[in-house]
This record gives C-alpha cells, structure tokens and sequence, in this order.
C-alpha cells in the first residue's frame, strides 16, 4: 500500500512538473552569429544541431572544406551537411565527414554539387534543422549525444544520390548493399599528440535500398562505380536511391573502434522508428535543460536572445567519453593514444572561461562539473604531469602550466579550476 502511495505522488509531482515547464526552445535560433565572415565578426557561429554537450554535433555547411568559417549567412548555397564540432573558426574543425543530397546527374565535386537554398525555407534548432533546396531535395537532421537521424527526401523527377565526403585528409570507407550500411573511418585534426591512433569511425545505417553505388575520392573527383571500398586521402562513398525517395539514415561515430560506432549506433538511435521520435526527445531533452533558467519581463527579442546564448554556453566542454555496451564510461585519450576507464571532455580553451562559463556549469550541472574536473587531472597525467593548457582534441598539446599564458592567452587560468576543485570536494565525489 505504501508503494503505491509513494508510486502516486511521484506520478503526481512529474505531471506538475512538466506542466509547468515552458517551452522555451521555441526563442532558441541556431542561425545567431553566423552573419559573420573572415573580416568582421556577428558571433562566428555556425547553425550547430546537436545535444546538450554533445560529443559529436551536425551542421549545414556553406564553406569549403577545412575553411574555419563554415557556414556563412550571407551564402546561399549549402555544399554538405557535416558531423562537426569546432568551437571557433580559428582552430577550424577535425573528425568530420559529411553528407550531400544530389538530383540528376552525380556530381561529387563539391563547389558544383552545392545547392541553392533560402533562409525562409530553413529551420535551424538545437533539436532539429532542416531546409529545402530550390532543387526540390529536403534534408532533415535531429541529433543524439553521439550520432545523428537524417531524412532525404527527394524530388520524383530525377535520380536521386547522395554522396559521403571524407574531407581534407586520409580515410577509409566500406559500403555494404546487403545491409543498407555504409562505415569507415576519417583521421582529419590539427595537433593531435598521436595523430596516427586519431581516427573517427562511423557507421551509417539507411532504410532504403542502393539501386547503385560506388566510391570516390575529393582531391581529383575521381569516381570509382561499384567499388565498395577505399582508402585514401579524402576517399568518400555515393549512393542512388529510387526517384522520389524519402531515405532515412541513422549515424552514430566512435574514437573507439567500429565495433562500438555501431554499440553507439544501437543505444542511441536503435529503437528510433523514424526522424519524429529523435526529434521529439532531443526537444524535451533541451526544453528541460532551458527551463532551469526562466526569465520574465523584457521584450520578446531579449528573450531569444537569452535563450540562443544560454543555449551555446550548453554546448562547450564536449562529452568525449562513450558507453560501453554495460553503459560505463570509456574514452581514447587524445594525448597519449590510449583507452581509459572513466570520463574525458574536450573544446575548451580555459580563455576566460574560468570567469562565466564555469561558474554557469557548477549552478546548472554541478555533477558533470565534478567529472570535468577528475577529466583534467587525468589530462595531466596523460601529458606526462603537464596540465593541459587547452583542453582541445584539434590541440591538444601537452603545455607546462606556465605556457597557459604564452602568446595572447592571457586569461588561460587552468589552475583557477583546480582551485575550485579544492573548494567544491562534493562535486569530486565518486560520480
């Protein structure tokens, strides 16, 4: 009886709860700051879709490959849709790869293969983007912590392909028919200490057939058709689909190895009958996030920008830990090549972050926040006793605690957080 007594008011205090809960990701425009470009910046953001923290993130892309500036507004072309987790177009991006929807003729090329697009035909959300090409091909991405839900919906007039770019440097991919799969591995970064042992694997599982396939690579546009394999500098993969098709693709990455991609894979997206369903929990996921923090008064455009901001301030220091199929914590250490037990972040550069964006994440997350902290002394220890003065995958360079203040970095105050270590035991409990 008293069980279901206890069982009644929790159902009764989480309907009260939610019923409060405002939907505030409604104010939230990925699309602030990305009117910015090499000589002024508005923000030097990009449209990121992705989750709280998010390991990996996705992002339409207007820029070249490799161009640090990788979605500009003022474009009005999108080249790629792109895995993506680059923090500031300074130090560019690393393990990308990225997908293009293409009617008609294949094109791989990719100033050619860029389609013309407009802003009134884009939605840009942190749970959900999606645009419309003047072609007629709409595409739809909804993230997960590690992976993504894409939807490709063609026009029924011509052939219909997409095409998988493997970016700037070397990697490695494999298309099976049978299984509607397509996986690899992409090894672009900067600064990497063992650049060799940095790879990005993935796995890419579709609901539609291939009525043709074949590989080819980006830096001659060589197209190689029915090969199902390759390996190279900037080696990617195409695909055709029957005229019309509305083609779903699940994709999750790893650090790790392919085998957990594809345990990635399963956990996050595997029971996810359609786009709908990783929407709608990707929307609840940032709605409860937001409602932590809710604001009154001010007028309706101070009230998206708040929740745009407060939305970014969500997205830095990245998760770079995954789950094992028993759900504990593992990751491959960027400083040493390593796997480790346990909890890692990434992207952040410590410039000033000490002073806001790490009190906001002692208030919000407070047991992630005890995590980050045991992440940064094992940091240390994998730079041979070094303290990380970035806390960076694209550089994630071993520094002596003094070269925290080289060159301009002036408010790079690594041991600032240890201090706050030494003041918040609680949150450096056994988590």
């Amino acid at each position: 009886m008293k069980k279901l007594v206890y069982l009644i008011i929790f159902f009764l205090y989480s309907t009260v709860i939610n019923a409060q809960q405002k939907d505030l990701v409604q104010y939230v425009n990925t699309l602030q700051g990305t009117d910015s470009n090499f000589g002024l910046s508005y923000g030097n953001t990009y449209p990121t879709t992705g989750m709280p923290y998010g390991m990996h993130m996705w992002s339409a892309q207007t820029g070249k490959n490799g161009d640090g500036f990788k979605y500009l507004y003022a474009s009005d072309k999108i080249r790629a849709f792109s895995q993506s987790h680059q923090c500031s177009p300074w130090v560019s991006d690393y393990a990308v790869y990225s997908f293009m929807p293409v009617v008609g003729e294949l094109v791989v090329n990719q100033d050619n293969r860029a389609s013309k697009f407009s802003h009134d035909n884009e939605i840009a959300k942190p749970h959900y983007y999606k645009v419309t090409f003047d072609n007629g091909i709409t595409t739809e991405m909804a993230p997960t912590t590690r992976g993504v839900h894409l939807r490709f919906s063609y026009p029924s007039t011509d052939d219909a392909y997409l095409v998988i770019d493997g970016y700037t440097d070397m990697s490695d991919i494999k298309i099976d028919p049978e299984k509607r799969q397509i996986s690899g591995w992409v090894n672009n970064q900067r600064f990497v200490n063992d650049s060799k042992s940095f790879h990005n694997y993935f796995v890419v599982q579709f609901d539609k057939p291939f009525e043709d396939y074949g590989i080819w690579e980006n830096q001659k546009d060589e197209i190689f058709p029915k090969k199902n394999e390759g390996s190279g500098k900037g080696y990617g993969a195409y695909v055709k689909f029957k005229k019309g098709s509305k083609v779903q693709a699940k994709a999750a990455s790893s650090y790790i190895s392919p085998e957990q991609a594809l345990v990635t894979l399963n956990q996050e997206l595997g029971k996810d009958k359609n786009l709908e369903v990783t929407k709608a929990r990707g929307q609840k996921t940032w709605n409860e996030l937001l409602n932590r923090i809710v604001v009154e008064g001010g007028t309706e455009e101070q009230i998206r920008t708040f929740y745009s901001c407060l939305f970014r301030a969500n997205l830095f220091s990245r998760k770079f830990y995954e789950r094992k199929e028993n759900g504990e914590p593992y990751y491959y250490s960027p400083y040493n090549g390593k796997i480790y037990d346990g909890y890692m972040y990434t992207d952040n550069g410590f410039w000033d972050t000490f002073r806001s964006q790490f009190p906001l994440t002692n208030i919000l997350h407070p047991t992630m926040q005890g995590r980050y902290m045991n992440a940064l002394l094992a940091a240390q220890e994998q730079c041979a006793g070094c303290l990380p003065g970035l806390l960076r995958v694209r550089q994630g360079v071993c520094w002596v605690i003094t070269q925290s203040h080289f060159w301009l970095m002036h408010g790079q105050k690594v041991f600032v957080l240890l201090i706050l270590k030494k003041h918040s035991k609680h949150m450096l409990t056994k988590q």
